[in-house]
């Protein structure tokens, strides 16, 4: 019998709900592979954040994933990294719905037969998501303005994501997971290294100090100011 978690009632938490790209075209190799990756970096980021994800990553339909949060500053961090580590190390990419709000049921081993408004959320988002974007964010109604402001700035990221190459992918991933990203400290970690003036370049190609701002702004709201009762939200 499953033994189901629970958060702290009415804490908010970020459920990030996402799909692989061009998924009918893949091999069963790459989708494993791309399975495996996913499951790395949840594994690295919850090393460095203790505590950060509850249950296991779960996959679905194939193509599809799931993952919980149990503090939403990180989401906007997190989608970012996973679309950075799948494009620079595997050439693929994944769309990627964050629902923010609260949570009721938490299945660890099987996360999608979890329950609540973040995980209503973020699949109706990823549901209705156009081909404008491969980006989005939904939060519950009472959030008011707060909802919309943060869908813009995620799409707004998400169009600064479509450009990347592959190389800018794998060097902002590393950016993304160091406690100081210096740009010498940055060429030093990547394997092969690269020079810093290769570092330089591709961080500015891949919009690293614009993004910086939504990840930061994401990292310092007060998210738990919209818990409270109810699953009505919008979507994106």
């Amino acid at each position: 019998m499953t033994r189901y978690l629970t958060l702290r009632p009415d804490a908010v938490a970020a459920v990030l709900t996402g799909d692989l790209i061009g998924s009918t075209e893949l091999e069963p190799k790459q989708l494993l592979a791309a399975r495996q990756l996913v499951l790395q970096v949840t594994a690295r980021f919850e090393q460095a954040h203790p505590g950060i994800v509850p249950g296991k990553p779960d996959f679905f339909r194939g193509d599809a994933w799931q993952l919980l949060l149990a503090d939403p500053r990180l989401a906007l961090r997190v989608a970012l990294l996973i679309r950075a580590t799948l494009r620079g190390e595997l050439d693929l990419d994944t769309r990627i719905a964050i629902g923010i709000g609260t949570v009721d049921l938490i299945n660890p081993t099987r996360l999608s037969l979890s329950t609540g408004e973040a995980f209503t959320l973020s699949g109706h988002a990823l549901d209705h998501l156009t081909g404008y974007f491969e980006l989005t964010a939904a939060l519950p109604a009472r959030a008011g303005a707060l909802a919309q402001w943060v869908q813009v700035a995620v799409h707004l990221s998400s169009g600064l994501v479509r450009s990347w190459t592959q190389r800018q992918a794998e060097i902002f991933a590393c950016a993304l997971t160091l406690d100081t990203p210096t740009h010498e400290r940055i060429a030093a970690a990547l394997s092969p290294s690269v020079t810093k003036q290769t570092v330089t370049d591709s961080l500015k190609g891949a919009n690293w100090r614009t993004l910086l701002e939504p990840i930061r702004a994401f990292e310092t709201m007060d998210w738990q100011a919209i818990g409270g009762a109810g699953t009505d939200g919008e979507t994106g």
